[in-house]
Formats: C-alpha cells, sequence, structure tokens
C-alpha cells in the first residue's frame, strides 16, 4: 500500500505568508523620511564657507569675510572694505568650484533645501563687542571683529552655527584664535 504524499493547501501558505509579514514588519525598524545627507551637505557647505574665507586671508594677506544670516539662511563670502564704518562688504568672492558668486541660500538651493539657521541670535560672540553675523579674518587667519570707528580688534569668543532639517540639527564651530572649523 502506497501512502500518498501531502503538501500544504493554499490556505496554509496565505496563513504563513500573512504571519511572516506581520514579524517582518515588526522586526524591521521603522524607517524615518528624513534624509540626514541634505543637513550634513549644508553643515558641509557652511564650513566649507568659513574655511574657504580664512584661506584667502592667508594667501592674499588681506581681511576676508563669512557672513551668515539666520533670518534668511544666507551664506556670503566676501573681501571686507575696512575704510568704511561699520565694515562693510566690498566684493563677493567667486566659489573656487562652480566659478559662481559665494552668496548662497540654504532653502533656495535644491540639495540643501529645508535646511535652517536655528540660532536664535547672531552666530559669532566677540570677547569685547556684541555678537553679530559677519566674521572677519585677519591676514593671519585669526577670526576677529574689527571696529573700524574706534580701530578696535575683537577677538572671536565663540563661533556656533546650528543648522537644523525636520527634527535633526548639526553644529559648525569656529575655534576662537586659529580659526579651526569643525562640523558636529
Amino acid at each position: 500500500m502506497e501512502t500518498a504524499k501531502r503538501g500544504f493547501s493554499l490556505y496554509e501558505t496565505l496563513v504563513v505568508v500573512a504571519l511572516l509579514g506581520l514579524v517582518a514588519t515588526m522586526a524591521i525598524p521603522h524607517l524615518s523620511p528624513v534624509d540626514e545627507s541634505r543637513l550634513d551637505l549644508a553643515a558641509t557647505e557652511v564650513a566649507n564657507a568659513i574655511r574657504f574665507a580664512r584661506s584667502e586671508a592667508l594667501r592674499t594677506g588681506e581681511v576676508y569675510s563669512a557672513e551668515l544670516y539666520y533670518d534668511d539662511e544666507r551664506v556670503i563670502v566676501s573681501k571686507a572694505n575696512l575704510a568704511t564704518v561699520p565694515v562693510s562688504r566690498d566684493s563677493i568672492l567667486y566659489h573656487p568650484v562652480s566659478k559662481q558668486l559665494y552668496d548662497f541660500n540654504l532653502e533656495a538651493e535644491a540639495a540643501t533645501a529645508g535646511v535652517e539657521i536655528t540660532n536664535s541670535t547672531h552666530v559669532f560672540n566677540y570677547m569685547t563687542t556684541s555678537p553679530g553675523p559677519i566674521l572677519l579674518f585677519d591676514a593671519l587667519g585669526t577670526p576677529v571683529w574689527i571696529d573700524t570707528a574706534t580701530s578696535s580688534v575683537h577677538q572671536l569668543a565663540d563661533g556656533v552655527v546650528t543648522l537644523g532639517y525636520r527634527g535633526l540639527e548639526r553644529t559648525v564651530r569656529v575655534a576662537p584664535i586659529t580659526g579651526r572649523v569643525t562640523v558636529e
């Protein structure tokens, strides 16, 4: 007598597949739609802008600036005009790679759209004067503020740019004295 080989019915197979699907959805971590690379790119762009201003000051022996405006998410790199009171922008530099003016808006650029400078006050604090959105680099690459009315130079006390995107944050720091820029 030969025994019949029996397989699984369609109903049994569907139940097993449904259970496996349910277990898989609970086992796989919930993936967030937040695109962290957008925030990382914005932090890198801000850091590179500050580094470029410093490198141009070192290269030419003149004063250059990095300007960061939290109200309209703009980052500008320029040559400083020390003949005005207060210091003003002489000319905007050209980006070394894109060859476009180094004046970009984080929210308007496609790759960094939605990223904001979330500091509630200006990002650069000085030891003996009020904070501001502009950081100057002298001929030695030192981060300072120059008060052209009194010819006084103020050292950077703290430079922190906080960037936010969908609840995530990145911080760009500028070290006093050295001007070293780090992204955290």
